[in-house]
C-alpha cells in the first residue's frame, strides 16, 4: 500500500509544480508589459481651421461650426515584443483637449482605435473635430483673430499587447502633449459668418 501512496503523492506534487510553473509563466508574461510612451510629432499640430456645414443661403447657426485640427504623435512601443492595440470601434480611446492653457476646462473627445507595431516607434495622426457650441467663446474669438495660442491633448489610454488576436498582456499609458503657440486663420467667409454669433 505504501508505494501506491508515495507514487500518488509524487504525481500530485508533479502536477502542482507544472500548474505553478504555468501560472508563474503567465504572470511573468503579464508583468513584462512596458508602457507605450507618447510624445509630440513634428509638427505637433497642423490643419487647424474652423469649418461651416450650413447653407450660405440661410442664417448662420453656431451648431454648424466645427473647429478641426490634427495632432501628430510619436508612439514608442520599442520595449514590447507584441503589437500594442488601443481601443476598438465599440470603445474608442477618450482624450482631453484643452485650448490656451493647461489648466482650462477640458473638452472630451474620442480618437479612432489605433495600434503600434511590436518593437517599433510609430507615427500617428489624431484628427480632432470639436463643435464650437462646447468651446469657450473668448477662445473662439482669439482663434478668429489669428492670435497664437497653445493646444493640449492628454489622457490615460488602455492597451492590449496582441499576438494576432491573442492578448498577451495589458497596460495603461499616459498621454500628455502640447503644441506650443500657433495661429489659426479661418477663411474670410467663415470669419464673417461666425463673428455675428459671438
Amino acid at each position: 500500500m505504501r508505494p501506491k501512496i508515495v507514487s500518488s503523492m509524487a504525481l500530485l506534487i508533479a502536477a502542482f509544480c507544472l500548474m505553478s510553473c504555468d501560472i508563474l509563466g503567465s504572470a511573468n508574461e503579464l508583468f513584462n508589459v512596458y508602457n507605450v510612451k507618447f510624445s509630440e510629432g513634428a509638427p505637433a499640430v497642423d490643419g487647424q481651421t474652423i469649418t461651416y456645414s450650413g447653407s450660405l443661403l440661410e442664417a448662420p447657426s453656431l451648431d454648424k461650426f466645427h473647429f478641426k485640427m490634427v495632432f501628430h504623435v510619436k508612439a514608442d512601443n520599442s520595449q514590447n515584443n507584441y503589437n500594442a492595440g488601443f481601443g476598438s470601434e465599440a470603445l474608442k480611446p477618450v482624450l482631453n483637449f484643452r485650448i490656451n492653457g493647461k489648466g482650462n476646462p477640458p473638452v472630451s473627445t474620442t480618437v479612432e482605435p489605433f495600434s503600434v507595431a511590436a518593437g517599433k516607434i510609430g507615427d500617428l495622426e489624431f484628427p480632432l473635430d470639436i463643435p464650437l457650441t462646447i468651446m469657450d467663446r473668448d477662445v473662439v474669438r482669439l482663434i478668429l483673430k489669428g492670435d497664437p495660442i497653445p493646444y493640449f491633448l492628454s489622457g490615460t489610454v488602455k492597451f492590449d499587447l496582441l499576438d494576432g488576436t491573442s492578448i498577451k498582456g495589458s497596460g495603461k499609458s499616459e498621454l500628455d502633449l502640447s503644441s506650443g503657440e500657433i495661429s489659426t486663420r479661418p477663411s474670410g467667409s467663415v470669419t464673417s459668418l461666425l463673428s455675428g454669433l459671438l
